[in-house]
């Protein structure tokens, strides 16, 4: 499959979950492109290791860093951006793709794992655009915008899948809409931020999923097939060129039922 050509020279962007699965797929895909990346740690140190190898390997001319991040604590997501700014990275982009996913069935889900879901994927999602915004306002203005933002969200968010993800799913509505509303506000410092929707993507997130739920799934999907997480790579990335596009969620579903 042939790539989409983009040029992020000379800028850096902050991938959330960016050791694994979607998260390194953008990161690999704006080093091909030149850019620059810092991505938030693993807890597993040697997972971040090899990661910033992986991303160094695709283009060794950039610059590849990792600073850790629990995206749903506001102390660590602060020193995060902290650190950031200490080594005098002026943030250009910010693709947030950290998230959880547990499918528990419904009446076995406790509070504890409901506010664990909501609070690692809806506010998670309102911290990291938070404090990356308040860095990006100070950026110089490139084009229409002085930063771009991308959240990664679902499209469970909008056509739900299942009562066994009903944390995840009303997680994912809340980051659905909270795009709409940041977008207004964050105009106002020119940011830009949309959303990216996954469907069903080939990701260890998923790898656990029965065959026959996978099967029926598959069923509903136009394309006939799953996607693969450099596919969502190249429409993150889009989404960061994209102009005239604001506050808008992208459903990149391959077409389903």
């Amino acid at each position: 499959m042939a790539a989409a050509h983009f040029d992020f020279s000379d800028t850096w962007t902050v991938i959330t979950g960016g050791a694994s699965g979607i998260g390194l797929t953008c990161a690999l895909g704006v080093a091909k492109a030149g850019g620059n990346v810092v991505v938030s740690a693993s807890r597993k140190p040697e997972k971040t290791q090899a990661a910033l190898l992986q991303i160094q390997q695709v283009n060794p001319k950039i610059q590849a860093k990792a600073f850790p991040c629990e995206v749903g604590q506001e102390t660590s997501v602060a020193a995060f951006f902290e650190a950031i700014a200490r080594e005098g990275i002026a943030i250009d982009h910010l693709i947030h793709s950290a998230g959880i996913s547990p499918n528990t069935e419904f009446f076995d889900q406790t509070q504890a794992e409901w506010d664990q879901v909501q609070n690692t994927n809806a506010t998670g999602s309102f911290l990291v655009t938070k404090y990356a915004a308040l860095q990006m306002k100070h950026n110089l203005l490139h084009g229409d915008f002085r930063g771009r933002i991308v959240l990664v969200t679902s499209t469970n968010g909008i056509n739900s899948w299942d009562p066994v993800s009903a944390h995840y799913d009303a997680s994912k509505a809340a980051n659905n809409l909270f795009v709409r509303v940041a977008a207004e506000k964050l105009s106002e410092d020119q940011i830009c931020i949309n959303g990216l929707a996954p469907g069903w993507i080939n990701t260890d997130l998923n790898a656990t999923l029965p065959p026959d739920v996978r099967e029926k799934e598959s069923s509903k999907i136009w394309m006939k097939r799953w996607a693969e997480p450099d596919e969502m790579a190249q429409c993150a990335l889009h989404l960061l060129t994209m102009p005239y596009l604001m506050g808008q969620v992208v459903m990149a579903d391959g077409g389903y039922r």
